[in-house]
C-alpha cells in the first residue's frame, strides 16, 4: 500500500516537472516560428543557441524582416532594446546604428554576444494573433472594454463582471506574490514581454482573467438575454484559449502556470458568482455601501502579502482594486440620484442588433468617454504622485520612489478610483448633456 501511495506521488510530480518544463514553453514558440539564434560581434547571425541567464528586459520590439535584438545590462535592472534593421535569416550586416530609447546610439563594444540576445520571428501573422491574445489581459484593454460595454450595451452585467474580475485578480496577484515561481528560464524561453519579467509566474493571471471575463459575461448574460448558448461556450472557450496559449507564445509561463491558474479561477467562480447578485445590490442600495467598499479594499491593499524583491503585482493590484472602487461609488451614486432605477419589464431581452445611427452614437459616445478617461488618467496620476512625493518628502524625479509603497500604492489607488467614478458616473452625465445617451441604460439595476 506504502509502495503504490509513493508510486502515485512519483508519477504526480513527474508530470507537474513536466508541466513546469521550460523547455516545453520552448518548443511551443518554436512551432510557431519563434527561435532563439546568436549574435556575432559584426552583427550578423550564425544560428546557434544563446546562453546568457538571468535576463531582465524592458521593451521589446520587431522590424520589418521579423529579426530583433535585446541588449541588457547585467550589472543592474536596465536593459536597452537594440532595433537592427534590414537584417535576414542569413548573414547580413546592420546598415544603421542602433539606438537607445533616448534616441542614443549604442557602441559596437556594447554589442558582444554576453550582452545581446537576437531571436528571429517567422511568422508575423502568429506574432500579432498572440500579441492580440496577450492583450485580452492588460489594462489598456479593460480600459476600454469594460466602458464601451456600460457605456452602449448593458451597464448591470458589467458591474457584476468587474466585481468577480477585481476579486480574481486580487487573489491571483496575490498568489503570485505568496508562491513566488520565477518566468519559465530563458535560455531556453524567448521571453518577448520581457518587462513582465520581474513579476512572478504562478499562477497565471492572465489565464485567471481569460476564463473568469467571458465566462462571467456568458454567466450573467444566459437568463438576461435570448441568444443561442452555444455560439457564448464557443466565444468563451475561444477567448480563454487564445489568452492562455498567447502566454506560451510570449515566453511568460509555463504550462504549469496556466493549469494552475485555470484551476484556481474555476475554484473561485463557483463561490463568487453565485452571491455577485448580492454583492451588487448592496453596493447600489446600502447607504453606506461607499464607506464600506473603500474600507475592503484599502483593508485588501493592507493585507496584500509582502515580497523579498519589488514586483509590479501590488501596484497593479492597485490599479484593479482602484477601478472596483470608481464603479461601485459611481453605480451607488447614479441609483442614490435616480439616474438608473429597475426595469419596466423584466428579462429576458431579444438582442437588438444596432442600426446606422445606434452604431454612430455608440461610436461618438466611446470617443467622448475614452477622452475624458484619457484626460483623468493624465491629471490624477501626476497630481497625486506629486503630492504623495511631497507628503513623504520624496523626490518626485527619482524613479525608485515609484517602488515606495506608501508612494505608489496609494497614486495608483486613488487615480483608477477616479477613473472607474467617471467611466461610471461622469462619462454618462456627459452624455445626457449632449443627448447622445443609451436610453436603457437608465433602466440596468
Amino acid at each position: 500500500m506504502m509502495s503504490e501511495s509513493l508510486t502515485v506521488f512519483s508519477r504526480i510530480c513527474n508530470l507537474f516537472n513536466y508541466f513546469q518544463d521550460p523547455y516545453l514553453v520552448s518548443r511551443f514558440q518554436n512551432y510557431f516560428g519563434v527561435y532563439r539564434v546568436d549574435v556575432i560581434k559584426n552583427g550578423n547571425l550564425n544560428g546557434s543557441v544563446v546562453k546568457n541567464e538571468n535576463e531582465n528586459h524592458e521593451k521589446f520590439k520587431t522590424d520589418c524582416n521579423n529579426v530583433i535584438t535585446i541588449k541588457y545590462k547585467k550589472e543592474d535592472n536596465d536593459s536597452v532594446l537594440r532595433h537592427r534593421k534590414n537584417l535576414s535569416s542569413g548573414s547580413e550586416n546592420s546598415k544603421n546604428s542602433p539606438l537607445t530609447s533616448d534616441g542614443e546610439e549604442i557602441s559596437d563594444v556594447d554589442s558582444d554576444l554576453e550582452n545581446s540576445i537576437k531571436c528571429k520571428i517567422e511568422s508575423k501573422f502568429w506574432y500579432y494573433f498572440f500579441s492580440f491574445g496577450a492583450g485580452l489581459g492588460y489594462e489598456m484593454f479593460y480600459a476600454s472594454f469594460f466602458p464601451f460595454w456600460i457605456w452602449n450595451i448593458d451597464g448591470a452585467v458589467c458591474r457584476r463582471v468587474i466585481n468577480v474580475w477585481v476579486l480574481i485578480m486580487y487573489v491571483g496577484q496575490a498568489m503570485k506574490d505568496i508562491i513566488c515561481w520565477p518566468r519559465p528560464a530563458a535560455p531556453p524561453v524567448i521571453h518577448l514581454e520581457p518587462h513582465y519579467v520581474v513579476e512572478y509566474g504562478m499562477p497565471s493571471t492572465h489565464a485567471m482573467v481569460g476564463a473568469a471575463v467571458p465566462f462571467s459575461f456568458l454567466y450573467f448574460t444566459l437568463h438576461r438575454y435570448e441568444y443561442n448558448v452555444i455560439y457564448g461556450i464557443l466565444i468563451a472557450s475561444a477567448w480563454c484559449i487564445l489568452v492562455c496559449c498567447s502566454r506560451l507564445y510570449m515566453g511568460m509561463h509555463t504550462v504549469l502556470d496556466i493549469i494552475g491558474g485555470l484551476s484556481l479561477v474555476a475554484v473561485l467562480m463557483v463561490i463568487i458568482l453565485p452571491v455577485s447578485d448580492v454583492i451588487d445590490h448592496f453596493q447600489l442600495t446600502n447607504p453606506y455601501s461607499p464607506l464600506f467598499t473603500i474600507a475592503f479594499m484599502l483593508l485588501l491593499q493592507v493585507i496584500y502579502p509582502k515580497t523579498e524583491r519589488w514586483t509590479p503585482a501590488r501596484g497593479d493590484t492597485a490599479v484593479i482594486m482602484g477601478t472596483g472602487t470608481g464603479f461601485a461609488l459611481g453605480s451607488w451614486l447614479n441609483y442614490r440620484l435616480g439616474v438608473i432605477r429597475g426595469p419596466p419589464i423584466p428579462p429576458p431581452y431579444m438582442i437588438m442588433w444596432p442600426g446606422y445611427k445606434v452604431f454612430g452614437l455608440a461610436l461618438l459616445r466611446a470617443i467622448i468617454g475614452i477622452s475624458c478617461i484619457v484626460a483623468t488618467r493624465a491629471f490624477f496620476k501626476s497630481v497625486t504622485y506629486a503630492l504623495l512625493c511631497f507628503v513623504m518628502r520624496v523626490d518626485s524625479k527619482d524613479l525608485k520612489s515609484k517602488q515606495k509603497i506608501l508612494v505608489e500604492i496609494p497614486a495608483k489607488f486613488m487615480t483608477y478610483t477616479a477613473i472607474g467614478f467617471v467611466i461610471t458616473y461622469v462619462a454618462p452625465f456627459v452624455f445626457r448633456l449632449l443627448c447622445i445617451e443609451r436610453a436603457t441604460a437608465f433602466t440596468e439595476v
